[in-house]
């Protein structure tokens, strides 16, 4: 349930194309396999091969696919309404997806990772896969402090400057960009809707443009397509179950 792949395939829902989509199951390590490793080093997900050509990064991947595949448009006519699109994906990109992997991982999927590495050694080995050093050091601190990592105080942050942001546009349109449903709106999507699943939404109950944006959202073709009918239960389950117990330490963090 990976929250770049949500947005990449809720694009290729929208334009009607076709895909195979090839599963891996990040909490098991797969994304490091030597197979996967030769479309993208880096081993992250998504990874976009057409024509035997492979584009990474999912912001990258979404506009490619607007460019190549232009009907039906998914960024605004009007240049203005263009850049403010975008600038919405380099918020995700400037700080916003790491600080998603914080909460998700400070509340649930940690417990993934240390039920399926129960020894020092097996955790060890699993964070060496990360060749990263900055993304190793994060991920071991957010999987091993959970709640209690530091990092967790600036992720709440950053999420309630980006929910009150975004309350802002919707009051005005009802969409972040113009008043059609656009490239940011697909792309911020799974960072919201993620929030909900670690039982997190009482964060914006003052918020009722949230709400409805969401709504709206979750009535396309392309949410059905490309998140609804991908979605894992039991990881659902995970978030649910570890969320109910994490609002009050983010509650807290939010009084600070």
């Amino acid at each position: 349930m990976s929250v770049c792949a949500q947005k990449t395939r809720m694009v290729l829902a929208h334009k009607g194309l076709e895909w195979e989509s090839k599963h891996l199951d990040l909490r098991a390590g797969e994304q490091f396999s030597a197979e996967f490793r030769k479309i993208n080093p880096k081993g992250l997900v998504p990874a976009l091969v057409h024509d035997d050509k492979v584009v990474l990064e999912s912001n990258a991947i979404v506009q490619y696919l607007d460019e190549v595949f232009a009907a039906p448009p998914l960024l605004p006519v009007d240049a203005v309404e263009r850049a403010e699109a975008r600038g919405w994906l380099i918020r995700l990109d400037a700080g916003l997806h790491e600080h998603i992997a914080v909460v998700s991982f400070c509340v649930a999927f940690r417990h993934q990772i240390l039920q399926r590495h129960a020894t020092p050694e097996s955790l060890q080995e699993f964070f060496a896969q990360i060749r990263d050093p900055s993304r190793r050091a994060v991920m071991e601190d957010i999987v091993t402090n959970g709640l209690m990592s530091s990092r967790l105080l600036l992720a709440v942050f950053v999420y309630d400057k980006l929910l009150k942001d975004m309350t802002s546009c919707l009051a005005a349109s009802g969409c972040l960009v113009g008043r059609e449903l656009s490239l940011a709106d697909f792309a911020m999507l799974p960072y919201i809707e993620r929030l909900e699943q670690l039982q997190l939404s009482q964060w914006w109950e003052s918020y009722p443009e949230l709400g409805r944006w969401l709504a709206r959202l979750r009535a396309t073709p392309a949410y059905e397509l490309g998140v609804a009918q991908w979605s894992n239960p039991a990881y659902l389950q995970l978030m649910k179950e570890s969320g109910s117990d994490a609002w009050p330490k983010i509650q807290a963090l939010l009084s600070d």
